[in-house]
């Protein structure tokens, strides 16, 4: 009788000892299992902390390139407005000015245009001037008076090396002439001079 509970003691401790491999066994499974998980939830993480740093670099990106955006938006603000100040400045200059081109396009031509489109032609004779200066101040005091109370400005173009030496003095005491004429109307003149060859005025 004695001996037989010594086997099934024996049994046990046999039995016992199977199960405790088999728990041993299931609980290495699941440390497996837990840490290959948590190694899954590492990336995870990490991929989610990359996704969200990427998110903010292009965040602040975005937020410095409509920075930007808003710098030059005003910036062309700024200029769209000066130059219609400068455009409403020159519209109102125009309306109240007149612009005359006198110009040599040969020695023996001048030639008078108005910023209206209008173009007169006077012949020049080096020898006998009196007709060409008799027409070319009939004209600019037309021109002066048509005007009104306008500022004139009036551009001389030549070429020193294309006109007479007596053409350009015939003109220019036209042009003393003319400014005698608009200081009695009271009218402002101004008279510019433009060398075409660049030289200086002969």
């Amino acid at each position: 009788a004695g001996g037989g509970a010594a086997v099934r003691r024996r049994e046990i401790f046999i039995e016992l000892t199977s199960l405790l491999d088999v728990i041993l066994i299931m609980l290495f499974v699941l440390l497996t299992q837990a840490r290959t998980q948590t190694a899954d939830a590492l990336s995870a993480a990490e991929a989610d902390r990359d996704w969200a740093a990427a998110l903010e670099q292009a965040l602040a990106d975005s937020r410095s390139e409509i920075d930007g955006l808003l710098s030059r938006t005003e910036a062309l603000e700024a200029e769209t407005e000066s130059a219609r100040r400068q455009l409403l400045s020159r519209d109102l200059v125009t309306e109240n000015s007149l612009v005359l081109t006198l110009s040599v396009p040969s020695p023996d031509s001048i030639r008078l245009e108005s910023a209206d489109g209008g173009v007169q032609t006077v012949s020049y004779d080096w020898e006998n001037d009196n007709y060409a200066r008799n027409a070319l101040l009939a004209a600019l005091r037309s021109q002066l008076n048509a005007g009104g109370d306008r500022t004139l400005f009036l551009v001389f173009q030549y070429d020193r090396s294309a006109i007479y030496r007596s053409e350009y003095d015939m003109i220019r005491e036209i042009f003393n002439e003319l400014k005698l004429d608009a200081r009695e109307r009271d009218v402002p003149l101004s008279v510019l001079e433009l060398d075409t060859s660049g030289a200086e005025a002969p």
